[in-house]
């Protein structure tokens, strides 16, 4: 950011949904339900580390008509439990731990285009987060309280992929995307002892660019790898990758 308050963060999950698809006039309509559990670990650049366990449950649906038009919903419910080891600019350190909920949704709507091997799909989403207010006093005698954390933001962007199908029977698509995301909400805050309120403000515009794999070994059985890299509206994401297994029946 430009406060200059870098971080790593890895995170692992596990995600389990069951899901219904169903043929209807010109199209294909899915309805499913999925529940969810992460871990996340933060280093931050300047000494400190933390942590947050999730724990999610939420619904998804999704149409798409023969055209190529397709409309995507998800909503989710999140029970976020974080623990905290910082250190402090005088050199000591303080631990703590505290609990929140939060509740987020997403809709996005595009077009697939098909030409041979060649897919384009041009997007735009909206998404909303909210998260409420939790008090958490730390080992050292330090307090700290934020308003409801909010999140609202919409994207455009647009994702080519190449199918390709091997000689042993496997499917494998690679994939480029770009999109332009812009936040909206400027007014999170949080407030140290009696000091009054920090902002935390992420709002403005940044450029998302993202390239990955999508592999299928059977009908089953699927994977995928993606990296990317964001910059803009005072934050950088220098590098992310993701990597994930999907096993259906």
């Amino acid at each position: 950011t430009d406060a200059g308050a870098g971080f790593e963060q890895t995170l692992t999950g596990m995600t389990v949904g069951i899901d219904s698809r169903n043929d209807i006039p010109e199209g294909i309509a899915t309805l499913g339900a999925f529940m969810g559990y992460s871990h996340s670990h933060i280093g931050f650049d300047r000494g400190g580390h933390g942590s947050v366990d999730s724990y999610s449950l939420g619904g998804y649906a999704s149409w798409e008509h023969e055209s190529g038009f397709y409309l995507d919903g998800v909503v989710k419910l999140n029970r976020f439990e974080s623990n905290v080891a910082g250190k402090m600019s005088s050199g000591g350190a303080a631990n703590g731990s505290y609990h929140s909920n939060g509740l987020g949704g997403h809709i996005e709507t595009g077009m697939r285009f098909t030409d041979g091997n060649w897919n384009l799909t041009p997007y735009a989403s909206l998404t909303g987060f909210t998260a409420d207010n939790p008090e958490y006093h730390l080992s050292n005698g330090m307090e700290s309280k934020s308003v409801d954390t909010r999140s609202i933001y919409r994207e455009l962007g647009a994702t080519l992929s190449y199918n390709m199908r091997l000689g042993n029977g496997m499917e494998v698509e690679p994939w480029l995307k770009a999109a332009v995301r812009k936040e909206f909400v400027d007014d999170n805050r949080v407030k140290v002892n009696s000091d009054g309120n920090f902002v935390n403000d992420l709002s403005g515009r940044r450029g998302i660019y993202q390239a990955g794999i999508k592999a299928s070994f059977s009908s089953t059985l699927s994977g995928h790898l993606g990296v990317g890299y964001s910059n803009g509206a005072g934050m950088e994401s220098p590098w992310n990758a993701v990597a994930g297994v999907n096993w259906s029946f």
